[in-house]
């Protein structure tokens, strides 16, 4: 089965000013505790001097502007990526740094890509396999479904499990299409948190895979 992946808009910003920052030494803070690889991610600050210049610095990041009067800052940036397309986590370490002043205040955010993918090997589409996902962390405490379709209709809607930690990953061992009825041909499946198939559903992740005749002498 190929590694399916999803798509995601990235978006990079220039640093902004926002509300009071909180008094003591400076801080940096993440709004989430996850990202997905090449998306929007959002950095505070507070703590610095007034109108201070700050530097973001990290794996794939690189920002400078300056503090607000209050000394606060919010930045958006891109999540890094992971340097492959497979299921994986990565953390990574964020510093913002006023050089003037060696004021500075780090901050490890975790990023996975939303992806996934099965072990490989040529044998029946009934035999299990490896299952791997990441990055499905919208919907804690709810498991995800695949929903395996050929020529138009849903033959099964199978349920993994619930993706654990911070950016939702899970493995487990399940057919490659379960049923009993597998035709031969071109078969989607669809990766979400619904129960049965919704081609809107949203997050979703889709991948393709193809089930041949074979014969026996």
């Amino acid at each position: 089965m190929s590694t399916p992946r999803i798509a995601l808009a990235a978006v990079c910003g220039a640093v902004l000013l926002v509300g009071a920052a909180p008094a003591g030494a400076a801080t940096l803070v993440a709004d989430q505790a996850c990202y997905i690889a090449g998306s929007a991610m959002q950095l505070n600050g507070g703590g610095f001097a007034a109108g201070a210049p700050v530097s973001l610095a990290g794996e794939q990041i690189a920002l400078s502007g300056n503090a607000g009067p209050d000394g606060a800052f919010s930045a958006t940036v891109k999540a890094p990526l992971l340097g492959t397309v497979k299921p994986a986590v990565k953390s990574f370490t964020v510093t913002a740094t006023d050089p003037t002043t060696s004021t500075a205040a780090s901050v490890d955010v975790n990023v996975a890509n939303a992806v996934f993918a099965t072990s490989t090997g040529f044998k029946s589409p009934k035999a299990k396999r490896t299952w791997t996902f990441s990055g499905l962390f919208q919907r804690p405490g709810k498991p995800i479904f695949g929903h395996f379709r050929h020529g138009g209709k849903t033959y099964a809607n199978y349920r993994f499990g619930v993706p654990q930690g911070p950016c939702g990953t899970l493995r487990r061992k399940a057919p490659g299409i379960p049923g009993s009825d597998i035709p031969s041909g071109s078969w989607t499946v669809q990766i979400d948190f619904e129960r049965t198939y919704n081609r809107k559903a949203a997050p979703r992740l889709t991948g393709s895979t193809t089930v041949f005749k074979t014969f026996r002498r």
